[in-house]
């Protein structure tokens, strides 16, 4: 009998304490979960509410602190220190709370304490591009150049991304561009294409000049997108040989197909080969205008493997530039234009010629070709050309004059292809 009342004495016990360790584990985890629902909300009270919950979440601590930090009504970086530091004294490997931890420190005029949480965020995580970002930045308001730069190029060499704006801001501490370029920009293709694309953007062209020049040396494989707006920023500043030494050394790291031009080409790309349009050196045209279609034409050429074809619709008499490309021009030189033209049932009175027009001086006038209509064979369009005074762009257009009789329509076929311009005392090659 008391080994039976034994037995369930300690079968109550055993009871009531599994009651109690159930009540304890789950009065631990409602308050968890209250604490991560405030640490979670948008009010000081919601996060004061969770670090009581639970002090010894560095996580929720942080977040107090980067809201007492960052709170645009009513800021509080005193507060914010200390709720950092308590989040670093619970996680001495916490990166983030170290960074902020930092730039409270800066903020509150401590200079020291901000430099030694940078390191110690350094020390957290030596790899981190945003470690160094910081750093770096922190540096550079402290006029601590050498270091700054070293961080900056540390936060390249990780996140090439960043180039643009490390560029902007060292340039605007330390307008120094041999330091910039030997102390700073890491030999990454990407780093230089974003520092001159800043560069550009803040109308620095010389600086993006230099930083080109460096830039070509590392041999890179670049993409359109990534120096047209260089190339189109030099045009409108009117440097267009500049432009014209960029696009040509751009556009040579392309994978593009072989071009067919003579030395000294003022045109690029005379014959239509690579496969590029209405951009910059680049012939432009539209696909349709006034009745004429416009497309590069792989089964006729008279060289390389393409030309441009233009096809009349026989409803228009259309009278415009159908196909144009500028090239860059001494001024004073005289040069020999060529171009190649083959046609097919192309009706009317006035047929495909050439027009050349000198851009950057209004007193010199509109040159025109000879014309070709009907049908005929490839047949050669040559004529000399002299840049004025003060011309250094020409554009050469494909065109056509409206008819003398309004009622009649053209149709029919041209093409056009080895479109050249060059000094006349370069022999130019013939097809």
């Amino acid at each position: 009998m008391l080994l039976r009342l034994s037995d369930s004495l300690s079968r109550g016990l055993l009871v009531i304490g599994s009651l109690a360790i159930a009540l304890c584990v789950s009065f631990f985890s409602v308050r968890s979960g209250i604490a991560g629902l405030a640490a979670d909300g948008s009010s000081i009270t919601d996060l004061r509410w969770a670090v009581r919950l639970e002090p010894g979440n560095p996580e929720f601590w942080y977040r107090l602190g980067h809201y007492q930090q960052f709170n645009l009504e009513q800021p509080d970086v005193v507060a914010a220190v200390e709720s950092y530091q308590k989040a670093v004294t619970l996680n001495p490997g916490y990166t983030e709370a170290w960074l902020d931890l930092g730039t409270a420190h800066e903020l509150d005029g401590n200079s020291a304490a901000a430099r030694d949480a940078f390191l110690r965020a350094k020390k957290t995580y030596p790899a981190s591009a945003d470690v160094a970002w910081r750093y770096g930045n922190f540096l550079l308001r402290e006029g601590n150049l050498p270091e700054a730069l070293a961080e900056l190029r540390l936060a390249l060499q990780a996140d090439p991304r960043r180039a643009g704006a490390v560029f902007s801001r060292v340039y605007r501490a330390n307008p120094d561009i041999d330091e910039i370029l030997n102390n700073l920009l890491p030999p990454i293709p990407e780093v230089y294409v974003d520092a001159i694309a800043e560069a550009v953007a803040s109308q620095q062209l010389a600086v993006a000049q230099t930083m080109w020049m460096r830039l070509m040396k590392l041999n890179p494989q670049l993409k359109l997108w990534q120096f047209e707006k260089f190339v189109g920023a030099l045009q409108a500043h009117h440097d267009y040989a500049a432009a014209r030494e960029v696009w040509d050394q751009g556009t040579s790291t392309m994978n593009l197909p072989p071009l067919i031009q003579p030395r000294d080409s003022v045109l690029w790309d005379p014959s239509f080969e690579s496969g590029l349009s209405n951009i910059a050196f680049a012939w432009s045209f539209r696909s349709l205008v006034e009745g004429v279609h416009a497309e590069i034409d792989t089964n006729e050429k008279l060289s390389g493997k393409q030309s441009l074809r233009l096809t009349f619709d026989g409803k228009h008499d259309p009278g415009a530039e159908l196909a144009c490309a500028s090239g860059v021009v001494t001024p004073g030189t005289k040069y020999l234009f060529s171009g190649w033209v083959k046609s097919k049932d192309l009706t009317g009175d006035q047929g495909v010629r050439f027009h050349l027009r000198s851009i950057g001086n209004n007193q010199v006038p509109l040159e025109s070709t000879r014309e070709i209509h009907g049908t005929t064979p490839w047949s050669s369009i040559e004529q000399d050309w002299t840049a004025g005074s003060g011309v250094h762009l020409v554009e050469v257009c494909v065109s056509r004059e409206p008819s003398t009789n309004a009622d009649i329509h053209i149709s029919g076929d041209a093409w056009v292809d080895d479109v050249t311009l060059v000094p006349k005392a370069v022999e130019r090659r013939r097809p």
